[in-house]
């Protein structure tokens, strides 16, 4: 059996911002399950899209009925491969396991799309979990995936949101220090006056 999962989301955003805080998003206080993440390669097309593919390491608890499928392992590896799309302001990822792939596979496949009449930025996912055990365990495996994705999406746009907040704060201490720097060339130059 395959369970698919559907979520929707707006971002108070514009499109600059959403795909900025995407590629920053980790550190943050909600992530805290994130050990790393490290780019294995980012490159332009032709069309002037951004290509990036990247490997992050992420650790969790896991119910006590996997744990004689795995052991005392509770890390993971997940490749991220994302394109921006500049001129149509879309930012399109999938997401999945690299390992513990036999008891659960999940993918992800997620869109930002900037909304130019509304100014707002809607991010629409779609999840894919599969499992390949019997279908006893198999059924458990995937609806404790997809409760445990219930949880972990509200936590990350909380850390989306975080970093956004992050990055306006950056933006006005960078604009204020503009204000700044022209206020005492603009003193300095009447002064010599």
């Amino acid at each position: 059996m395959v369970l698919w999962h559907k979520n929707a989301h707006i971002f108070q955003n514009d499109f600059p911002t959403v795909s900025l805080a995407f590629f920053n998003r980790y550190p943050n206080p909600y992530a805290s399950h994130v050990l790393s993440i490290d780019t294995i390669s980012r490159h332009i097309d032709s069309d002037g899209n951004l290509h990036s593919t990247r490997i992050i390491k992420k650790t969790g608890k896991l119910p006590r009925w996997v744990k004689p499928f795995l052991g005392r392992i509770s890390e993971s590896w997940i490749v991220e491969i994302s394109k921006v799309n500049r001129d149509d302001q879309i930012l399109s990822t999938y997401t999945r396991n690299l390992d513990h792939t036999r008891i659960i596979q999940v993918e992800e496949f997620t869109t930002y799309r900037y909304d130019n009449e509304e100014g707002i930025t809607k991010v629409e996912s779609k999840v894919k979990f599969s499992s390949g055990f019997n279908i006893g365990i198999r059924n458990n495996i995937e609806e404790w995936s997809h409760r445990k994705f219930n949880e972990n999406i509200k936590k990350s746009r909380l850390g989306m949101t975080f970093v956004m907040e992050k990055l306006e704060e950056k933006r006005k201490m960078l604009h204020l220090w503009y204000e700044i720097l022209f206020s005492l060339e603009l003193f300095h130059g009447l002064s010599a006056l």
